[in-house]
C-alpha cells in the first residue's frame, strides 16, 4: 500500500491530468453521439478537442508553453459559460430558470405540470403515454420538452479550470526529477 501512497504522490500531477483528458474525450464522445455538431453547436466539439489537447500538452510542456496551455485552458472556460447562455435562449426566453414542477396522481390517473409560473394543466396520464410513444416533438433530436440541458455546457468549464489550477499547482519539470 505504502508503494502505491508513493507513486501517487510522486505523479500526482501525470494522474489528474489523464483524468481530465478522459474527461474531455468522454464529453467529446456525448457530443458525436447527441449529434451535437449544428451550427453553433459545433462550438462545444472544437472547445472539447482543444481542451483534450490543451491538457495533453500540459503533461509535456514547461516554461512559457506551460504558460500558453493554461491561457488556452482559461479561453476554453469561457465557452461552457456561452453555451450554457445559448442554452437557455433555446428554451424560449430563459424559461428553463423556473424548472416545471410534475406530480403524479395515481388516485386520479392525472397528473399535475406546470407549464409556466401559476399555471397548472390537467392531462390524462394516458394521453401523455400515448404522446410519449408517438415520439412528438420531445423525441426528435433527442431533446426533451424543456429543450437542451441547461447546466451541460458547464462541464467544459468545470474541466478547464480544474486543468488549470492542476498545471498551476503542478511543481516545474525540472523540480520533479
Amino acid at each position: 500500500m505504502r508503494a502505491l501512497e508513493a507513486f501517487t504522490r510522486k505523479n500526482l500531477t501525470t494522474i489528474l491530468l489523464l483524468f481530465l483528458a478522459g474527461g474531455f474525450a468522454v464529453t467529446l464522445v456525448e457530443l458525436f453521439l447527441l449529434n451535437h455538431m449544428d451550427g453553433v453547436q459545433n462550438v462545444a466539439v472544437i472547445a472539447s478537442i482543444l481542451g483534450l489537447l490543451a491538457v495533453v500538452a500540459g503533461l509535456f510542456v514547461k516554461g512559457g508553453l506551460r504558460t500558453g496551455v493554461i491561457v488556452v485552458l482559461l479561453l476554453l472556460s469561457l465557452s461552457g459559460l456561452i453555451g450554457t447562455f445559448q442554452h437557455l435562449e433555446a428554451t424560449g426566453g430563459g424559461e428553463a430558470s423556473a424548472p416545471a414542477l410534475v406530480a403524479s396522481r395515481a388516485d386520479t390517473g392525472f397528473t399535475a405540470i406546470a407549464s409556466r409560473a401559476g399555471v397548472d394543466v390537467q392531462r390524462p396520464a394516458a394521453q401523455e403515454e400515448e404522446e410519449a410513444g408517438e415520439g412528438g416533438e420531445a423525441g426528435e433530436a433527442g431533446e426533451s420538452e424543456g429543450g437542451p440541458p441547461l447546466l451541460a455546457p458547464l462541464s467544459i468549464t468545470g474541466l478547464a479550470l480544474m486543468a488549470v489550477v492542476v498545471l498551476l499547482g503542478a511543481p516545474a519539470r525540472e523540480e520533479q526529477a
